[in-house]
């Protein structure tokens, strides 16, 4: 498996084969399954033979063909192009019942309305778990997220929150008794781990899509979460010079001028920062909860994680509690001639027990509120417990518009983030291109 910077990825050297088990509880959880007809589920993984999420999910299988032993599974372990190989598939005419990708990425592509089956009438049915409904089996604005245009054509079963990551102990030897919810109070302890001797932050020059989340969260902070989106669509593109995005671009610079970023950041190639932050010379990364699981291997065995919520800017519009969460999802197809058997399947997966295996052997945050996570990500856990609204990837642009997302504001953050721009320039480049990018429409 080819190494990649994403936690999707970097998890899979901790993979451990998991067992399959048809109890006697299993059955009796399974109890309200509708019997269903000998069947063959047709299954394209998002997920690579031999990860650790993989692995769940085959026992998963597993477990659902011992409580209806007339359904069978036929798996592609096709990995993280899965949605690629699904549309080029399907155009060939193969029939395939259920695949998996991320979230944002499944809302801009085949969890629309017409490409996936609705999933309404089940989400108001009862639980696999019984004495409640399927819907309740999800944290708050999860599935919220998962819509597009009013249509749930997916059901999001693991996610990752992005958040600071942080050594406690650094950030204790700093004098942080509570993580602070302001950013001035942020950057002073920055500043006071700087000044102990560490590089405060740990940033791969490399990866668009890491360093943009802290323009994401700062101008959410600032000016809103529906701040990004305005501008975006914006055809004259001017909602780009809104002093909003200064405020937020001089703040990610002072970042820089402060030395809280060290300047051979702009050298590193993932995985070389947060290699960093495992050897205990840097401390803290605006990052995916993947990190943690990443690093585990490398880290002391006495070595703790935080995770804080991005903090709060004086005078912003946004809420502290509103937190970015990378989602992977099942999509069952339209042109599935076998809806109740995937649709029952997937409904198994969000129980109780299949939902723990995920979360404590991938180690990877999971979709039931029943379920705890693991202690590395407890502050993960607590933050979406505690979400005012979650916040998809670029704050929306990555699903409705994603080569605008990537090609146009990813990059051009990223020529900025690294100094290669001013934030004046970054402004003008933004409205012009956002501009031509309507004007070729």
């Amino acid at each position: 498996m080819d190494a990649e910077p994403h936690g999707r990825d970097g998890m899979a050297r901790q993979g451990s084969k998991i067992m399959a088990a048809a109890t006697t509880a299993l059955v009796s959880l399974g109890a309200a399954t509708a019997a269903i007809a000998e069947t063959e589920l047709v299954y394209w993984s998002f997920w690579n033979e031999g990860e650790p999420q993989a692995n769940v999910i085959q026992s998963w299988m597993d477990d659902y063909s011992a409580l209806n032993p007339d359904v069978s599974f036929k798996v592609f372990w096709n990995g993280r192009q899965n949605q690629t190989t699904v549309r080029n598939a399907l155009a060939g005419g193969t029939q395939i019942d259920i695949m998996d990708a991320d979230m944002d990425a499944l809302s801009g592509g085949l969890a629309a309305e017409g490409l996936s089956v609705g999933w309404q009438s089940v989400l108001e049915g009862p639980s696999f778990d019984g004495g409640h409904s399927f819907a309740e089996d999800f944290h708050p604005g999860l599935l919220a997220q998962a819509e597009v245009d009013g249509w749930t054509g997916q059901i999001p079963y693991a996610f990752y929150t992005v958040q600071i990551f942080y050594n406690k102990a650094h950030f204790a030897e700093a004098g942080m008794e509570t993580p602070p919810e302001t950013w001035e109070g942020f950057v002073d302890v920055l500043r006071n781990v700087r000044d102990n001797g560490y590089n405060p932050l740990a940033v791969e020059s490399d990866i668009t899509f890491y360093n943009v989340h802290w323009f994401n969260y700062l101008i959410a902070r600032i000016a809103g979460p529906d701040f990004l989106m305005r501008a975006a669509e914006d055809k004259t593109g001017e909602t780009w010079r809104d002093p909003a995005v200064r405020q937020a671009l001089d703040l990610e610079r002072a970042l820089w001028d402060e030395g809280l970023i060290p300047d051979e950041s702009r050298g590193y190639q993932w995985p070389a920062a947060q290699t960093t932050l495992a050897y205990e010379e840097s401390s803290a990364a605006l990052v995916g909860s993947w990190l943690p699981i990443e690093l585990a291997d490398l880290v002391d065995d006495d070595f703790e994680w935080g995770a804080m919520k991005f903090p709060m800017v004086e005078g912003g519009r946004g809420n502290i509690d509103d937190v970015t969460a990378i989602g992977v999802s099942f999509v069952v197809l339209d042109g599935t001639e076998h809806r109740d058997a995937a649709q029952d399947f997937v409904r198994f997966t969000i129980s109780e027990e299949q939902q723990k295996k995920m979360a404590e052997e991938s180690r990877i945050g999971v979709a039931n509120p029943r379920v705890s996570w693991v202690p590395e990500l407890a502050a993960s856990e607590q933050a979406i417990a505690d979400a005012n609204l979650i916040l998809a990837e670029n704050l929306g642009i990555k699903v409705a518009y994603p080569d605008y997302s990537s090609n146009i504001f990813e990059a051009t953050h990223n020529r900025f983030f690294l100094g290669d721009m001013t934030a004046d320039e970054f402004i003008e480049e933004m409205v012009t291109r956002t501009r031509q990018y309507w004007e070729n429409k």
